[in-house]
């Protein structure tokens, strides 16, 4: 079964300090300095990949895993790292174009690889990334493929070359169901799904294999009439009060008559 994992390498912004939340002419932001990250719902995919392919033994089928990102030359950290881990294969799709908030190019390009480079049973896509956070790049992927799209996936149990057992959330609980390949699966929240780190071994004897690096000019782009107008950083400031006081009695006496006296008094 060969399983496609497609993840994106974001900056870590939660390493910006005010000063540096800059939006250029181009509406940039430089992040350069930033070690590019994954978030947890990519993280969970590698991971349940990786889960997969350790049970192929158990289960007898043969587990064909890659990773996919499209990205420019930093995102390289990420591969090697999955490399160690033993993917069967890791794939930069070169980019130097902004695709933060175009999911629908982003789809284009990973249904023509899947389709023009390299055949796949079953892709696994986050639910969504740190930037952007679109939350539809899955559902545009599976409606160029033609392929059906199962969200919110929080467990996949292969059954045979064909057919995998998928539990996924929905607005009253969970949903398990059989599925047939191929198929698209939107991973949601994974309880204890982790990326696993490597060994130094597999670091120096499989992080240094090769990676294949594509370009966006090999893929058809759509004629797309979106464009980034403008972009504002977001205020997160909160605002509080000190309640004074030299015990915890005074200040409850306290925080009683300033905001729960009214409040009560009106039940």
């Amino acid at each position: 079964m060969n399983i496609l994992v497609c993840f994106i390498a974001a900056p870590d912004l939660d390493k910006l300090i005010e000063e540096d939340w800059v939006i250029d002419k181009d509406l940039q932001i430089d992040t350069s300095f930033l070690k590019p990250t994954l978030n947890s719902y990519d993280e969970s995919a590698i991971e349940i990949a990786l889960r997969l392919s350790d049970a192929s033994q158990k289960t007898k089928v043969s587990i064909n895993h890659k990773a996919l990102t499209i990205a420019s030359t930093p995102a390289t950290t990420i591969l090697k790292t999955l490399n160690a881990l033993r993917f069967k294969q890791v794939v930069r799709i070169d980019s130097q174009d902004d695709f933060r908030f175009r999911p629908g190019a982003i789809a284009y390009i990973l249904s023509q690889y899947v389709l023009k480079h390299a055949t796949q049973d079953v892709l696994f896509l986050g639910r969504q990334s740190t930037v952007g956070e679109n939350a539809k790049t899955h559902l545009l992927v599976a409606e160029r493929l033609g392929w059906p799209c199962i969200t919110q996936v929080s467990g996949i149990e292969v059954i045979d070359e064909n057919h995998l057992v998928v539990t996924s959330q929905v607005d009253d609980g969970q949903i398990r169901q059989k599925i047939q390949t191929p198929c698209v699966l939107c991973i949601g929240e994974v309880p204890n799904t982790f990326m696993r780190v490597p060994t130094i071994k597999d670091r120096m004897l499989y992080g240094k294999r090769p990676i294949e690096i594509l370009s966006t000019t090999d893929f058809q782009l759509p004629d797309e009439t979106e464009e980034l107008l403008d972009l504002k950083v977001i205020s997160h400031e909160r605002h509080g009060i000190f309640i004074e006081g030299e015990t915890p009695e005074q200040k409850a006496r306290e925080l009683y008559k300033m905001y729960l006296k009214e409040r009560l008094e009106k039940i």
